[in-house]
């Protein structure tokens, strides 16, 4: 038996804003956490080079933390804000929801 309110406003079956968790669905967030991922993951490293000494590497470890880091964040601000553009595109079903310009 289907346990979804067949009576439900359209508003509550497809909600607009974000939903916990629903950023890892989205395959279009993909390469951002990808590119954080990569980013933290040098920083470790980098972090494990200067304490050994290999200062080297390290830094070429610290270079790729900091371009994997700065441009997964700015992958994923991109998508937020074309998903929000895209949102704001939909027509208002009541004054209340329209947002503050």
């Amino acid at each position: 038996m289907d346990t979804h309110d067949k009576h439900a406003s359209p508003d509550r079956a497809a909600p607009l804003g974000p939903v916990a968790g629903e950023t890892l669905k989205d395959a279009a967030n993909w390469p951002g956490h990808t590119m954080i991922a990569v980013g933290l993951i040098a920083f470790a490293l980098s972090l494990c080079g200067f304490a050994v000494g290999q200062s080297g590497p390290a830094v070429i470890g610290v270079v790729i933390a900091v371009v994997g880091l700065i441009a997964g964040v700015g992958w994923l601000y991109v998508e937020h804000r074309r998903l929000r553009r895209r949102a704001a595109d939909l027509p208002a079903e009541r004054p209340e929801d329209v947002p503050p310009a």
